[in-house]
């Protein structure tokens, strides 16, 4: 039996929680988890696993590149696909160095929830077939 996607998302940015919220609501079945602190969403993703992190660059308690150098740490959580989304683009500089730290993407947030949705879709469906690939060596 198949447990319900969640999708984390950390950080303080309210506008691309409620993007999240609106994109992943019924009749998409997905989880949404907010997290605005990085300790938080560092202690959540580690814990549940999520099939997707979506994160601001502003957090409580620590930034959104502190917060993707410490899931990139962890042998399970490293496999999560990972994005940045933003209410501000930010400078060329921290883009890249968000790439190279091992984010997908770095997108404003002020896309429709149907233009999220068609984004996230297959990296929600990656992080499944990750966690099934996970549980799968885990058992054997």
């Amino acid at each position: 039996m198949l447990k319900t996607p969640k999708v984390l998302f950390a950080g303080n940015s309210k506008k691309t929680l409620q993007l999240g919220r609106e994109a992943l609501s019924p009749p998409v079945d997905c989880q949404v988890v907010p997290a605005p602190a990085m300790s938080v969403a560092l202690f959540l993703a580690q814990k549940n696993l999520p099939e997707l992190i979506v994160s601001s660059f502003d957090m409580q308690d620590g930034d959104g590149l502190s917060f993707l150098q410490e899931i990139m740490i962890d042998e399970e959580t490293r496999r999560i696909p990972f994005i940045f989304l933003v209410d501000e683009m930010v400078d060329e500089i921290t883009e890249i160095k968000a790439l190279k730290a091992g984010a997908r993407k770095v997108l404003p947030n002020d896309m429709t929830s149907a233009e999220f949705l068609e984004l996230v879709r297959p990296l929600i469906a990656e992080g499944s077939r990750n966690k099934v690939e996970r549980f799968d060596v885990a058992d054997e």
